[in-house]
This record gives structure tokens, C-alpha cells and sequence, in this order.
């Protein structure tokens, strides 16, 4: 974008980015929204750009270059919180082989063995959490100093905007980007980051030891995996739509709050409360109805997973039981096998329902806008 680009450029650029996800009282919301820009009173608002969301998670990641130590410590205390986490079942799968040979043995149950294994698993789960701890407050340190800097980019970047691009844009929605937006990119980057690699460590630490016990088991287990993605993929394509709508109707209604009250007196003056109160109440339905289906749609993903997750841990008891009574496997590897099946649907569930980053793309026009007055120093070299 060149230096001279005016807001009605930097709005068009929106236009021309919009996904196609986008509903039609999306669409009309947004475009009407921008038909009022220009005045105080404006209602001025670009439309939502999560289409490229690849490209909008690599700028965030980019921007925690800075936080290599802090990220380098996370990573490493997730992988060792992992590798401890998935070793406890296993152990104590062997403290219930030993338990049964007991019952059925002439000696007993061997408590000196079955202690000493018990005392390992504690002492595992106890590193796991501490580990755990660790990389929950070291991703705490990464992100909220990233979005420190982005605050403070960002506010330099506002006070270099011109007048005619403030001016251009409702108030309430531009103070919704600089202050709840970055908040919830925080909030989802702080739960996005720890889940995606804590769940893909424990899926590929969750498949190795379920493979070490059984192959059979282990093989039935994965063919959910593409059914779990399909059905993840489609439930996501319908709810990213709804989403979007709904931080639409959201900024169109902080802006129309806004300007309402900070132009109360005109509001008065030429007897215009009763449209006032109109467009809230249509663009407070419009959010309630958007919010609804988005998070409705949603919300199916993790019962449908966890129904998935049932029948997964059905077929492994079943076949299981087979397994132990004709000899070639223990009751210790079942249970141990249906705990890490639980394990490995469970990730698998956080994975499907994690929050997106798509509000980061609301902070981008602000961010990115070169419809900008030149800083003191630069009029001052002039």
C-alpha cells in the first residue's frame, strides 16, 4: 500500500480479502457499516479477513522471535512432562499384572515388587505436573510479553494515524480491535500454543506405547483418526462462517454504542431516539442470533468426539477381552491399553475444539494501515 492510500483504499483492500465463509447479514452488516464512513458518526467497518489464516498465525509466531529462551523452555518441559505422563499407565498396568499373579498364586500378592512399582508411578506423575507447571508459566511469560509489544505497536501506530483514517472508522469498533481483540488473541494464543503441542506430543507418545502392547488394538484405534478429521473439518467449515459474522456484529455494535452516547445531545436535538433504539435492538439481535449458530455449531465437535471415543474404547474391550482369555495379552496391558485410549481421543478432542486466531485479523488493518501522519521527529528533520 502506498503512503497516500486513503481509508476508502484501506477498506476496499477488506472487501477484496473477505472470505466466502461470510454470511449475508454478515455482508450487509459490514457493507452498511462502511456506506456511513466519513462522519463522526461513523459506522465504518471493514469486513473480516481470516482467509488467510496461515499467514496471519506465521506474522503472530514472527512476532515472538524475541521469546526464543523462554519458548525453547516450554518446549523441552512439554515433551519431558509427556514422556512422563505417558510412562505411568504402562507401570501401572505391570502393578496390576503383579496383583493378579498374586491372587492367583500359593506366595501372594508380592507387595515389596508391587510398592516399588507404585512408588515410580508416583514419582512420575509427580515430574509430569512439576514439568507441566513449568511450561504453563513459561508460555504465560511468552505470550503476555508478545502482546505487550503488540499493545505498545499498535499504539504507536494510532497515534501516526491521520484524522481522516480515525474519522473514517467507528470509534467503538476501532477501540474493540486495540483492546478486546488483542486481548482475546492472547487468551487464544496462551490456550491455542499449550494444547497444540502438548496434544500432538501425547497423541505420538499415546500411538508408540499402544503400539508396544498391541498391534491389533492399537491399528483399530487409528481408524478414527480419519473419521474424527472429517467430521472435525466439516462442523468447522459450518461454524467458521457464524464466527465471523458474530465479531462482525460485535464491532458494529460497540461502534453504534459509541457513537450513540458520545453524540447523545445531537440524538436529542433532532428526536432521534426511537431510531437510535431501533438499529440497537437490530444489531443486538443480529449478534444474538450469529453468536447462537456459532457457538452451537461448535459445541457439537467434542460430543461428537467423545461418542467417536466411546465406540473406540468399546471395540477395545471387546477384543481385548478375547485377547486375555485366549492367552496373548495380560489384564494388565488391557487396562493399561484402555487408558491410553482415552488418552489418545482425549488430545484429539482438544484438538478439534481449540480456539483460532482469526481476531488477529481485525488488528491487522490498524496495524498495517499506511494512512499515516508523519512522527515530530521526521517534520522536524524535514
Amino acid at each position: 500500500m502506498s503512503d497516500d492510500a486513503t481509508p476508502q483504499d484501506v477498506a476496499a483492500q477488506d472487501d477484496d480479502s473477505s472470505t466466502p465463509d461470510m454470511t449475508e447479514s454478515t455482508k450487509a452488516a459490514a457493507t452498511e457499516a462502511r456506506r456511513f464512513g466519513g462522519g463522526r458518526f461513523a459506522g465504518g467497518m471493514p469486513a473480516e479477513k481470516s482467509k488467510n489464516f496461515g499467514g496471519t498465525a506465521r506474522r503472530l509466531l514472527r512476532s515472538m522471535d524475541p521469546e526464543r529462551t523462554g519458548a525453547l523452555v516450554m518446549v523441552f518441559a512439554a515433551i519431558a512432562s509427556v514422556v512422563l505422563a505417558v510412562i505411568g499407565p504402562r507401570l501401572l498396568g505391570d502393578a496390576t499384572d503383579v496383583i493378579v499373579r498374586g491372587f492367583f498364586s500359593d506366595k501372594g500378592v508380592d507387595f515389596a515388587e508391587l510398592g516399588r512399582i507404585l512408588g515410580w508411578v508416583i514419582a512420575l506423575f509427580a515430574g509430569a505436573s512439576l514439568l507441566s507447571w513449568v511450561q504453563s508459566y513459561a508460555l504465560a511469560g511468552v505470550v503476555q510479553r508478545t502482546m505487550e509489544r503488540l499493545r505498545r505497536d499498535v499504539e504507536d501506530k494510532i497515534n501516526r494515524l491521520s484524522l481522516s483514517y480515525v474519522d473514517s472508522q467507528p470509534r467503538g469498533d476501532l477501540l474493540s480491535r486495540v483492546t478486546n481483540d488483542i486481548d482475546n488473541v492472547a487468551t487464544s494464543m496462551q490456550q491455542s500454543l499449550s494444547q497444540v503441542l502438548t496434544s500432538v506430543l501425547t497423541v505420538i507418545g499415546v500411538v508408540i506405547m499402544m503400539y508396544t502392547i498391541s498391534v491389533l488394538l492399537a491399528t483399530i484405534a487409528l481408524f478414527t483418526i480419519p473419521i474424527s478429521l472429517g467430521l472435525v473439518k466439516f462442523i468447522g467449515t459450518r461454524s467458521k462462517g457464524h464466527f465471523i459474522s458474530q465479531w462482525v456484529h460485535t464491532g458494529a455494535l460497540n461502534a453504534q454504542v459509541e457513537e450513540a452516547f458520545t453524540g447523545h445531545s445531537l440524538v436529542k436535538v433532532f428526536g432521534q431516539q426511537a431510531v437510535a433504539e431501533k438499529q440497537f435492538e437490530d444489531k443486538n439481535q443480529e449478534l444474538y442470533e450469529a453468536g447462537f449458530r456459532a457457538q452451537f455449531i461448535a459445541g457439537t465437535i467434542q460430543p461428537v468426539m467423545m461418542f467417536l471415543g466411546n465406540l473406540n474404547f468399546v471395540a477395545i474391550a471387546v477384543i481385548g477381552g478375547l485377547a486375555v482369555k485366549s492367552g496373548s495379552m495380560t489384564i494388565g496391558d488391557i487396562q493399561a491399553f484402555i487408558q491410553y485410549s482415552r488418552r489418545f481421543t482425549q488430545p484429539m478432542t482438544q484438538l478439534a475444539s481449540m480456539p483460532s486466531l482469526p481476531r488477529s485479523s481485525r488488528i491487522r488493518p490498524v496495524a498495517s494501515s499506511s494512512t499515516t501522519c508523519p512522527s515530530p521527529t521526521s517534520r522536524q528533520n524535514r
